[in-house]
């Protein structure tokens, strides 16, 4: 009897031992984050008092809108409702590039990568035609295909492509040829491979690729609509920077940051929902 009750009152005195230390462990993971937030909080806050008063120390006003006439105009933009029209457009235009070259990544690098051969031989016209400045093809795509759509979903696309390709097709790489061989010997079927081996452990890269490339996707649909285009964020921008009206400028590119940032977020959450616990791992491109 006493031997028992000595037992349950270890196991409590642990129990209680292990609750304090969680206990501890959770305030101290909170004072970290209460110290980031206040920390990047008061960064932002010293960047915009000094830009709105003393910025024009340093720099003619006429260039550097001061950030209470960025505000206004932001107001206005959004006021007038033109802002939503341009946002759709380039929204629109980056998730059907995205759709696009995803899905061509995708079918690419697990078609080529099954093979050694086959990705060898395509590999270096990828990486030439990579190296090209996408800024010098965009004209290009204009030319062909008009101040439409068209041009800027290709641009996107090929943005997407890329990235989705290589790190796929590097997922499926690094599966290990012994691991398939074995499953091979006790008469897994090539789709059995597929589905079950390759590509849960190509999961993460294709993952943390497509999260990545949405925007880049925005990126290509920008560039296009900065070189030429009659509505877009990239075509507000471009316009009022041609006007010398830098307020709209800074108001598109606060749009424009908001718009990523914010489609990185969501898309994070997916990931690690999709992907619980893994680890994010680094991205080709």
């Amino acid at each position: 009897m006493t031997l028992l009750a000595t037992s349950t009152n270890g196991t409590d005195r642990g129990r209680a031992v292990l609750a304090t230390v969680a206990a501890a462990e959770h305030r101290r993971r909170r004072r970290e984050r209460a110290v980031r937030w206040f920390g990047t909080a008061g960064l932002g806050v010293a960047i915009l008092l000094f830009w709105q008063f003393g910025i024009g120390y340093l720099v003619n006003p006429r260039y550097v809108s001061d950030p209470a006439s960025i505000a206004a105009r932001l107001g206005e933009l959004v006021a007038e409702g033109e802002i939503f029209t341009h946002v759709g457009v380039t929204l629109g235009e980056a998730g059907l590039g995205f759709l696009i070259g995803a899905g061509f990544g995708l079918v690419s690098a697990f078609a080529l990568a099954q093979t050694r051969r086959g990705y060898e031989v395509f590999e270096p016209f990828l990486v030439g035609f990579y190296s090209i400045p996408k800024i010098a093809l965009a004209p290009l795509f204009i030319v062909w295909f008009g101040l439409g759509q068209t041009p800027k979903v290709i641009m996107a696309a090929l943005l997407v492509y890329f990235i989705v390709f290589v790190n796929t097709a590097t997922g499926i790489r690094e599966v290990s040829p012994g691991l398939l061989r074995v499953c091979r010997v006790f008469g897994a079927r090539r789709r059995d491979l597929l589905v079950k081996i390759v590509l849960p452990s190509a999961a993460p890269a294709i993952v943390a690729s497509v999260r990545i490339t949405f925007t880049r996707a925005i990126e290509g649909a920008l560039l296009s609509e900065f070189v030429a285009s009659t509505e877009g964020l990239g075509f507000l921008v471009a316009r009022a920077s041609r006007a010398f009206d830098i307020a709209t400028v800074f108001a598109g590119i606060v749009i424009i940051a908001a718009v990523v940032m914010t489609a990185n977020a969501l898309l994070r959450l997916v990931e690690s929902r999709l992907l619980p616990g893994q680890i994010t791992r680094r991205v080709h491109g």
